[in-house]
C-alpha cells in the first residue's frame, strides 16, 4: 500500500520568533475551523501525527470524495504543523519544474547539479535562482511552477493521505504562512 501527503511550505526565511507565532496561528486557524483536532492516541506506527482530522475537515478543507468516511479510519492520516528548516520532496512524485513563462522544463542545471545546489540551499538557506534554456526567464526554484519538486522552507503545514484539498482551504493556508510559499505532492 502507498501513502501520499500535500505540504504547504514557507519558502521566505523568517525569524524563529515570528516562525513560532505562524505555527500558532495556523494551529489556531484549523482548530477554529474543525479542521484538525488533537491526537488523543498518538502512535509512532499507525498515527505519528500531534494532530488529526476534525469534524469539519469534510466541508472545511477537502474536496468531495465519495471514500471520506474509510479516509477517517486510514493509518497516518494526520497532520504535521513543523517550525523547524526542512526539505520536502516528493520521493516518487519527483519531478522537475517548468518555467512559468513558456512552460519549458526546467534547465539542464536544474537536473546536472541537483545534489550540489540542493546541499546549499539546505545548509546555505541560499534558495537557488534558474534561468530558462528557452525564453530567458529567471526565477528561484519555489517561483517555477509544479507540484512535484523538491523545495526547502518554514513553516510548512503537512496532510497525511488526506483527500485532494480544495483550492480555497489551499489558499487560505498559504496565506497564514505568509510570504512566499509552495506546495510539494509526495508520493511512496
Amino acid at each position: 500500500m502507498s501513502e501520499h501527503s500535500v505540504t504547504v511550505v514557507r519558502l521566505d526565511s523568517v525569524l524563529s520568533a515570528e516562525c513560532e507565532e505562524i505555527v500558532v496561528g495556523v494551529q489556531e486557524l484549523l482548530l477554529a475551523r474543525g479542521v484538525i483536532r488533537l491526537n488523543d492516541r498518538r502512535d509512532a506506527l499507525w498515527q505519528p501525527s500531534e494532530w488529526k482530522p476534525g469534524p469539519a475537515a469534510r466541508i472545511a478543507a477537502v474536496e468531495p470524495v465519495d471514500w471520506f468516511d474509510a479516509f477517517l479510519d486510514t493509518a497516518n492520516n494526520g497532520v504535521d504543523i513543523r517550525g523547524e528548516r526542512h526539505a520536502y520532496h516528493p520521493v516518487e512524485n519527483d519531478e522537475a519544474p517548468r518555467c512559468p513563462r513558456c512552460a519549458a522544463g526546467a534547465p539542464t542545471t536544474y537536473t546536472h547539479c541537483y545534489g550540489d545546489w540542493l546541499e546549499e540551499w539546505m545548509t546555505a538557506g541560499r534558495e537557488p535562482l534558474f534561468t530558462c534554456d528557452r525564453c530567458g526567464w529567471s526565477g528561484l526554484v519555489g517561483d517555477w511552477t509544479g507540484q512535484f519538486s523538491v523545495l526547502i522552507g518554514a513553516p510548512a503545514v503537512t496532510f497525511h493521505n488526506w483527500p485532494p484539498l480544495s483550492p480555497a482551504f489551499t489558499t487560505d493556508i498559504r496565506a497564514a504562512l505568509g510570504g512566499r510559499t509552495g506546495i510539494v505532492a509526495s508520493h511512496w
